[in-house]
């Protein structure tokens, strides 16, 4: 009996002690995989927290770059109206002046005359001129003399009048009447000027454009430098 007793009490004991282990193991499995499952969980959030930052980042590089666009385009803008009005006060400054010469008025007069009037005027018919109410008679006188040995014509079908508030003249046709004026011809020269205006601006925006990208991809390379 006390062999038998003692076998019992060992044997319990033994039991307990595997038991216990048995437990231990289980909830050291229970708790590894509970913790696994936590980790899990983190790296998800985490990864879900990567993926907003980086499309929130993305989506301000894409505002940025938007923005930037619209400036660039504006200034650009603002550079070819203020660039053309400079222009155009250069232009009409220089006619204005060019057209207070007599001698250089005197030609104008007769190369436009002679040209409408070999193209579509009736030779025999009147000119009619408008000058500035400054012009003197004697340029008057003279130009008509020169007009009518030009054309071959009595110098009666010739009429010059000072009466034009500005510089430059009006030559009257049959069907209408040609403006030349510092203000039609600066039109005039600005619209042959504009192109090759519009032709050097748009060389230089694109040649800022193409470093633009290429500072941006410096950029991001060093990011990702960094990242690794």
């Amino acid at each position: 009996m006390p062999d038998n007793l003692e076998s019992f009490v060992k044997k319990l004991q033994s039991e307990g002690v595997e038991a216990g282990k048995a437990a231990a193991e289980k909830l050291k499995k229970e708790a590894e995989e509970e913790a696994e499952k936590i980790i899990s969980r983190a790296r998800e959030e985490a990864d879900e927290i990567i993926q907003k930052a980086k499309a929130g980042a993305e989506k301000q590089q894409k505002n940025a770059q938007s923005e930037m666009e619209m400036a660039v385009r504006d200034a650009v803008l603002r550079l070819r109206e203020s660039l053309k009005k400079a222009l155009s006060r250069l232009i009409s400054y220089r006619v204005e002046e060019d057209f207070k010469d007599t001698g250089y008025l005197k030609e104008i007069v007769r190369e436009v005359v002679l040209t409408y009037t070999k193209k579509d005027a009736d030779p025999d018919g009147q000119v009619e001129i408008e000058v500035s109410e400054d012009i003197q008679d004697d340029w008057i006188q003279t130009t008509m003399t020169d007009l009518s040995e030009q054309l071959q014509t009595s110098k009666d079908h010739i009429k010059i009048v000072a009466s034009l508030k500005k510089t430059g003249f009006d030559y009257h046709l049959q069907d209408g009447t040609v403006e030349v004026s510092p203000d039609s011809v600066t039109e005039l020269l600005l619209e042959m000027v504009n192109p090759q205006l519009q032709e050097i601006i748009s060389r230089a925006v694109a040649g800022t454009s193409d470093e633009t990208p290429k500072k941006e991809v410096d950029d991001t390379e060093a990011d990702e430098k960094r990242d690794a």
